[in-house]
């Protein structure tokens, strides 16, 4: 099958089900995640649509379902990364070390996926630049410039929630901002 009838086979696909897909996992997450679901789901078919069957509404649904129980997995894990966050805070006897800990909790249950995972990788893993980014499949440049943006929007983060000023949460915001 060439790319010609790939296209026309997923508009129609797309036209006939997508809302329907759509409605599938609007009673299942909210509007954002079930927009960026329903994309997936027609990028795998299309990359697969000579193995979908006919008609393909059952397999899109099943697409569907498992993008979704990916993403609440993901979502699970972030949560309990965020939990054992604030359980080590609570455990910290120094009281600055004890805020910064709560207060990095927080914001970075605020933080896209994607920015936990750059600031993790190198802050929490001890990945050089180089390693980080062969595990983020990009360049080291780009590496960078992800970090740089993720620590961006965790000290405005910070910023947002009340940390600043010689406060410890707030020096790391106006680190985190160089």
């Amino acid at each position: 099958m060439d790319d010609g009838e790939r296209r026309a086979l997923l508009d129609a696909w797309f036209r006939a089900y997508g809302d329907r897909v759509l409605a599938y996992l609007l009673h299942r997450t909210d509007p954002q995640t079930a927009q960026d679901l329903v994309q997936e789901v027609f990028v795998i078919a299309f990359r697969k649509a000579a193995a979908v069957p006919e008609p393909p509404v059952g397999w899109l649904f099943a697409t569907a379902r498992r993008l979704l129980a990916n993403k609440n997995r993901g979502r699970r894990r972030q949560d309990q990364l965020v939990t054992r966050l604030a359980e080590d805070a609570a455990r910290a006897t120094d009281p600055d070390t004890a805020e910064l800990k709560l207060a990095f909790a927080g914001t970075l249950a605020a933080l896209s996926a994607n920015d936990r995972e750059v600031l993790t990788l190198s802050g929490w893993y001890g990945l050089t630049p180089g390693e980080a980014a062969a595990a983020l499949d990009c360049s080291p440049s780009a590496y960078g410039v992800r970090l740089h943006r993720a620590r961006q929007r965790l000290a405005g983060y910070l910023e947002s929630a009340g940390y600043h000023g010689p406060n410890p949460a707030g020096k790391l915001s106006e680190a985190l901002r160089g």
